[in-house]
């Protein structure tokens, strides 16, 4: 059940803060380590299903996170590239591992899922201070990949599986030192939490609804309010106007609704084409 919290703080420069984070920041959750970047418009099409990036007559764009998969010290890059326009089969991850003249060398490349992949984000999700990855498709599956120390992605099968999957937010919700999740779903308008076991499995914790239902919002994790617990925002980049709604952490992993730190239009103006 979402509740209203009611310690107050100035709108505008959450605003800043939000999309800040939300559009600039191209490394994890979009907070801290893991990363994520979008390749998913607002609105669904008319088949049902939303496009896959920002201009439907290209080639989609392919979805990429740093983090150092080797562990020399050095950024490297897990890229998943969906097939060129024109051309079915799956998407493919590929890792290339940064030298010290700022190049980066291919080290693997394999195929991963046959259905759209919206999302991959970063991080040790089994506790072996070797990043790891989570890759995320239209068809809800969350496909987690845990990192060898050598830039290689062994695939460890499904983290989680909802209806569908636009957005993977990373970050700590409950204070125990293990990478938890939060994922955005457009079917079922819905954000739903997992806590991490730091073993690479989640556990539910709970879902709140969209505002905005059929749209495609994107997730950011943070600290919105300065109370030492991650908070969430939900960045509705929607054509009549960038809005969003901060959804505060209890430091359990619970989110409450904070509309006086929100920019949600009305909901029911909102008309899904």
């Amino acid at each position: 059940m979402i509740r209203t919290a009611s310690k107050p703080y100035p709108v505008a420069s959450f605003r800043v803060a939000i999309f800040a984070l939300a559009v600039f920041m191209p490394v994890c959750a979009w907070a801290g380590g893991p990363g994520t970047l979008p390749a998913a418009k607002t609105s669904v099409n008319a088949s049902g299903a939303p496009p896959v990036n920002d201009d439907d007559e290209g080639d989609a764009s392919p979805l990429v996170v740093m983090n150092d998969f080797n562990r020399d010290g050095i950024p490297d890059i897990a890229q998943a590239t969906l097939p060129a326009k024109g051309h079915t089969g799956p998407a493919t991850l590929t890792m290339s591992l940064g030298q010290t003249d700022g190049s980066f060398k291919q080290v693997a490349s394999k195929p991963i899922f046959d259905h759209v992949t919206r999302s991959i984000v970063t991080g040790d999700f089994n506790g072996d201070g070797i990043p790891d990855l989570i890759v995320g498709d239209d068809d809800g599956a969350l496909q987690l990949f845990f990192g060898d120390g050598t830039g290689n992605m062994v695939r460890k099968g499904d983290a989680a599986h909802l209806d569908s999957v636009v957005s993977i937010a990373v970050a700590d919700f409950n204070h125990d030192g293990i990478s938890d999740i939060a994922v955005s779903d457009w079917r079922a308008s819905a954000v739903t939490v997992f806590l991490g076991s730091g073993n690479g499995s989640f556990h539910y914790e709970e879902s709140f609804p969209l505002r905005m239902r059929g749209t495609v919002p994107h997730l950011s994790a943070a600290d919105f309010n300065g109370d030492g617990n991650t908070d969430l925002a939900v960045v509705y980049d929607s054509d009549d106007g960038d809005t969003f709604e901060v959804m505060l952490g209890n430091g359990h992993g619970v989110f409450t609704d904070a509309p006086e730190l929100s920019v949600v239009r009305d909901p029911n103006a909102h008309c899904a084409t």
